[in-house]
């Protein structure tokens, strides 16, 4: 069993490249709610917070400006990571893809039961200007379909979860819900990230676990140098291969990553902690505060001293 000393010492789990940049995010989960009108619905969503559909009876139609509509169905997943303005219409039409077919080719008839429209809503909020930058490389309406074949683990206990501690007034249920919430964007953009070959980078590093050590590395401490020769050791690469397979997977060149980053925790840093700019610099990888306000100010358009005044006002 160990000491007591070794068994109050706080556990150490490895990170990864996906779960550090959730951190970065400081996702928080904020509401939810079953959606499960008597009959067909408009709704209009205004509020900039990110959000979560899944349909588990009926349909939704997603509408994001003047961009084609997206319809899901039963069993199917929308997240609108962007916290766009949008309209979402919800009827009881089955999927054509699974529902009877009538001879003239119109849409089957629906005999209306009760409960035929139901889904589970969340919101979410993410913190920072990175973050909103990092969600702006998403699609603005993600979907997840092939479910019954293919179920998301624990999606279905969760928000059950979710929906039973929203509904209680017991101590720290608000906290709880907040959780869970987080626990189920993850469940979900994991799935997504293993699933699609379109990704951006953050997200593409969970899908390559060679290249997601590699940029674990750079995460964990992007002071180090961070050679491409030590990079392609750590990846188990010769240094042409990972080059090329980084660019691939990442979008850009190890070098061009390395510095974004140091940039990107700069950035952070300034705007969550009270430290000198020189000691910033220095922890993100400068040797000079001149150098590092120049390479802030080509990326974030402002002296790093003036970006801190700016965000905190």
């Amino acid at each position: 069993m160990g000491t007591p000393e070794e068994l109050a010492e706080t556990p150490k789990f490895e990170t990864d490249a996906f779960s550090e940049v959730l951190n970065i995010l400081h996702v928080r989960g904020e509401s939810a709610r079953t959606i499960s009108p008597e009959g067909p619905i408009d709704v209009s969503v205004t509020g900039n917070n990110p959000c979560i559909y899944i349909v588990e009876k009926g349909a939704l139609q997603i509408s994001v400006g003047t961009y084609p509509s997206v319809v899901i169905y039963e069993n199917q997943i929308a997240l609108l990571l962007q916290g766009v303005p949008h309209s979402a219409r919800f009827t009881d039409c089955p999927n054509p893809n699974t529902a009877g077919k009538s001879g003239s080719g119109s849409p089957p008839a629906v005999t209306r039961q009760n409960d035929v429209i139901r889904c589970f809503w969340g919101s979410f909020s993410f913190d920072g200007e990175l973050a909103a930058r990092m969600l702006q490389t998403l699609p603005q309406v993600i979907v997840l379909d092939n479910l019954p074949e293919n179920p998301i683990e624990w999606v279905d206990v969760v928000c059950e979860l979710v929906l039973r501690e929203k509904g209680t007034t017991r101590p720290g249920s608000s906290l709880m819900v907040s959780r869970l919430l987080d626990l189920l964007l993850v469940i979900i953009l994991r799935r997504w990230a293993q699933s699609n070959d379109a990704l951006p980078g953050w997200l593409a590093a969970a899908k390559d676990e060679r290249i997601a050590r590699a940029v674990s590395a750079i995460h964990s401490d992007p002071s180090l140098p961070h050679s491409n020769e030590e990079l392609a050791a750590l990846a188990g690469m010769s240094k042409s291969s990972f080059s090329d397979r980084f660019s691939q997977v990442m979008g850009q060149r190890p070098g061009t990553y390395l510095r974004s980053w140091r940039l990107d925790q700069a950035a952070e840093a300034l705007l969550h902690s009270s430290n000198a700019i020189e000691v910033i610099a220095d922890r993100v990888g400068y040797s000079s505060k001149e150098a590092f306000s120049r390479a802030f100010q080509t990326k974030f358009g402002m002296a790093p001293s003036a970006w801190r005044t700016f965000q905190q006002s």
